[in-house]
């Protein structure tokens, strides 16, 4: 019976998992949103006139692209060719979207560059945490 216990509390505590790594998810993407409304007319890439609704689904084409491609190590570069087809699919029919090769691509590979180094300071701050952890229970250890 304890086994029982145990699977079903094991069950719970990856459902829970799943549910912090959406969550972080969905606030990561509201943040990266955030960030693209502040940021994108001071990008080099940037058209006078232009709104922030012309590049949204370049940004968005890049993060998901990073996750897609670049967990599997592949550079922008190695990606352009699916991503520009997945952007040019998800804006059919869309007249403010920004055609990919005035402008769209820069955006696009903007937002995967920002994806990137986003995970790369995650991983550092997890790590940086770890090390606090550690060093706070060897100090915690000693006596005087």
């Amino acid at each position: 019976m304890g086994n029982q216990n145990e699977g079903t509390q094991g069950a719970s505590s990856q459902n829970q998992s799943s549910q912090k790594q959406q969550g972080a998810s969905g606030q990561q993407q509201q943040g990266s949103e955030q960030y693209w409304k502040q940021q994108f007319q001071n990008e080099p890439y940037y058209q006078q006139g232009k709104q922030f609704e012309d590049y949204q689904p370049a940004y968005q084409t890049g993060e998901q692209g990073r996750q897609q491609y670049g967990s599997g190590g592949q550079n922008f570069s190695q990606s352009e060719s699916q991503l520009r087809s997945q952007y040019e699919n998800s804006t059919k029919g869309n007249e403010k979207a920004l055609k990919w090769d005035q402008g769209a691509n820069k955006a696009c590979e903007a937002a995967w560059n920002r994806a990137g180094s986003q995970s790369s300071d995650r991983d550092m701050q997890g790590s940086q945490s770890a090390s606090q952890q550690e060093n706070r229970g060897e100090s915690t250890g000693r006596t005087s």
